[in-house]
């Protein structure tokens, strides 16, 4: 897939793209089985660390004169690119972490990211003196 196609993805690069199927002629339509196979690299949503992503992309379709797929045929060539990267652009994913995301702490400057685990149990010091008040 040539680079320039990445341009307004989130896909920082892609591996090459196994593609394995078979198509039938029934008449008037086209029935395609393919399957697509590759990893493409994506951004990780927190530290925009490159992140792999391997995708297995199943295409089971039927491609006739009133389909909207509409696949150039040139004589007994068939190009199924525009299907295959259509595909490809749907199963990217909106959002990947890498795996030592997790484990970074993530804090600015004056904050920090907290877990409910991290955070305690903290009363408003004008309100310390109604705790007492409804003791029972």
């Amino acid at each position: 897939i040539p680079d320039d196609m990445l341009v307004n993805t989130d896909i920082r690069r892609i591996s090459p793209v196994k593609v394995i199927g078979y198509v039938y002629n029934n008449e008037e339509e086209l029935e395609l089985s393919i399957t697509i196979k590759g990893t493409m690299v994506l951004p990780c949503a927190r530290t925009l660390k490159d992140v792999n992503y391997p995708f297995n992309i199943e295409i089971n379709d039927v491609i006739g004169k009133n389909s909207d797929n509409s696949l150039e045929i040139n004589q007994n060539t068939l190009d199924i690119f525009p299907i295959v990267w259509q595909n490809i652009l749907v199963d990217v994913p909106l959002r990947v972490l890498a795996p030592d995301a997790e484990e970074e702490s993530i804090e600015g400057d004056g904050w920090r990211l907290i877990t409910e685990d991290d955070k305690k149990e903290e009363i408003d010091p004008r309100l310390s003196k109604l705790k007492d008040y409804f003791k029972e």
